[in-house]
């Protein structure tokens, strides 16, 4: 299993996020709920891990009932580091947040994407599934599908 490092980022306003070891435990949980597609019993639960989830739930539902979204099984996360304020900014992703090195898994473990680069975003008390993040996803599976343009609430 690789080893997740979690880096504090000094911040001198926002919300106060969970100590490095919750922050990385939650995140890492997030990953691993939301990317199991393969799973369809939970789609609110995974609804409620995005970074304004409602907006895209439509779009959810048309991946997960794709032929490519059953294959998913989870996630790995390998780094979650808090990012700074201008960071966060600059990804398009809400204060504060954090950088996430992910793999999402098919059967047995096996990676479907490799390294991937997202981002999960605090809000109300957890941390979110950024929707930068699942947008870009989104998109593919959009693509795939022979549609173009963005995925509804992207």
């Amino acid at each position: 299993m690789a080893a997740l490092s979690l880096t504090a980022a000094a911040c001198s306003s926002g919300p106060s996020v969970p100590s490095a070891s919750e922050s990385q435990a939650q995140i890492t949980t997030a990953y691993k709920t939301l990317f199991n597609f393969a799973d369809r019993s939970s789609e609110s639960a995974k609804v409620a891990l995005i970074q304004d989830g409602t907006a895209l739930k439509s779009s959810l539902d048309q991946a997960l009932a794709s032929p490519l979204a059953s294959a998913a099984q989870g996630a790995s996360v390998s780094s979650v580091p808090i990012l700074g304020d201008s960071d966060c900014t600059g990804k398009k992703v809400p204060s504060p947040c954090a950088h996430v090195k992910y793999s999402i898994l098919g059967s047995g473990g096996t990676a479907l994407l490799s390294n991937q680069d997202g981002y999960a975003s605090y809000a109300s008390g957890k941390w979110l599934v950024a929707k930068v993040t699942i947008c870009q996803l989104l998109q593919e599976f959009y693509a795939a599908s022979g549609n173009s343009g963005s995925p509804p609430g992207c």
